[in-house]
């Protein structure tokens, strides 16, 4: 690494932008799932941010936008600055785009799929799908040429002439060994998908005008997107990890209620593996029929003095209407703490949601009430961690 180098990387250091990504490096953690690391999180935030001056600018300028960006990356358990989730620059802003892979990736994290395939089609390609007799779409780019197998699949000269993109298809195989209802989209159906996104011939950020297969086949020019246009037309028809998940959840929540318990959200999370006991369960059930009436020790300063029922009714937030499940008890906490300011730390429970004063408490359920859902949780923490930095 030259002098020069190090110095570039010293004063984009100097922004501050790296502090602004740690400080909230807490707030991202509760979101990430169990198999992105934080610290590798941000690290590659900060990489793809160091490999673009614009981008960098860009988050200078807009801190916020950056933050927002990378809030709903890890709400998709991606990395940020990858093939998954792209950082671009727009408006004078950052935006965070969900790649293709990142689509098909959230299928495969379901673990109800077992194969996807998403495929451009060309004029000279020979394609068929029947609706009613056929369980998957039938694609050969070699038939054409009079074959299908050795080196003519691939052409005389190792590059063949499928001519000009026409449309595209995806379709996955379940666990169960059953195909997904395909997806097919013609070049009207992807072009009307490009205009939707306000797509210009002229930026030349946008994938929409990258020369993906090189600049001697311009007629595949932006295959990616189209690539990624079938795969997010098929996301109805397949379970993808944030979807399947809430099933499970619902389906845990189900069986709770029949069996009379409910789930434990309040207990230890000193350890995200910790068990929580009967005794640390606060039950939705306990809440007063109206969660605003003013109760005792609602005012109060002290650590631990929040009413049950406003605690209960903090809970219930978070595992109704956010739908956190029991092993995000560690994620619950720390949202909370974001919002009351400080760690909820008590002598016996660790962290725990029954740490809160009563003028936090109150201070949670204003904030959280408005919140109609977690992705719109996701983007109010983000804008603290902006308005913080």
């Amino acid at each position: 690494m030259t002098t020069q180098t190090v110095a570039r990387a010293m004063e984009k250091r100097d922004t501050g932008i790296d502090k602004l990504m740690w400080k909230n490096a807490r707030h991202l953690e509760s979101i990430l799932p169990e198999h992105v690391d934080v610290k590798a999180f941000v690290g590659t935030a900060w990489a793809a941010l160091l490999a673009n001056d614009t981008l960098m600018q860009n988050a200078v300028n807009k801190p916020d936008t950056l933050l927002v960006a990378l809030f709903r990356c890890a709400a998709k358990g991606h990395q940020p600055g990858t093939e998954e989730y792209y950082l671009t620059p727009r408006d004078g802003g950052v935006l965070g785009i969900e790649g293709y892979r990142g689509i098909v990736e959230r299928m495969y994290r379901s673990g109800a799929v077992a194969k996807v395939v998403v495929r451009e089609v060309c004029a000279k390609d020979y394609f068929r799908f029947i609706e009613g007799e056929d369980d998957k779409p039938v694609h050969d780019f070699g038939a054409r040429r009079g074959g299908t197998t050795g080196a003519d699949f691939f052409g005389q000269d190792g590059d063949p002439d499928r001519g000009a993109m026409v449309g595209v298809y995806a379709v996955a195989k379940l666990m169960t060994g059953d195909w997904s209802r395909p997806v097919l989209l013609s070049r009207n159906d992807v072009f009307a998908y490009r205009a939707a996104g306000g797509w210009k011939p002229t930026d030349k950020y946008s994938p929409w005008n990258r020369l993906d297969a090189g600049p001697e086949h311009p007629e595949l020019t932006g295959r990616s997107m189209w690539l990624k246009s079938a795969a997010r037309r098929l996301e109805p028809w397949v379970p993808t990890s944030a979807e399947y998940r809430r099933e499970q959840i619902r389906a845990a929540a189900s069986a709770a209620a029949a069996s009379g318990q409910g789930i434990p959200l309040l207990g230890s999370v000193e350890s995200p593996d910790a068990e929580i006991t009967d005794a640390e369960i606060i039950e939705p059930t306990a809440i007063a029929p109206n969660g605003n009436e003013p109760a005792a020790g609602e005012d109060s300063t002290e650590p631990g003095s929040a009413p049950a029922q406003q605690v209960g009714q903090i809970a219930s937030m978070f595992q109704d209407k956010f739908e956190f499940k029991q092993t995000e008890g560690r994620q619950v906490v720390t949202i909370s703490e974001q919002i009351a300011g400080r760690e909820l730390t008590g002598p016996n429970d660790g962290h725990a949601l029954s740490n809160l004063s009563g003028a936090e408490a109150r201070k949670l359920l204003s904030t959280l009430d408005p919140i109609k859902d977690r992705g719109l949780l996701i983007e109010h923490l983000a804008g603290m961690g902006a308005s913080d930095g």
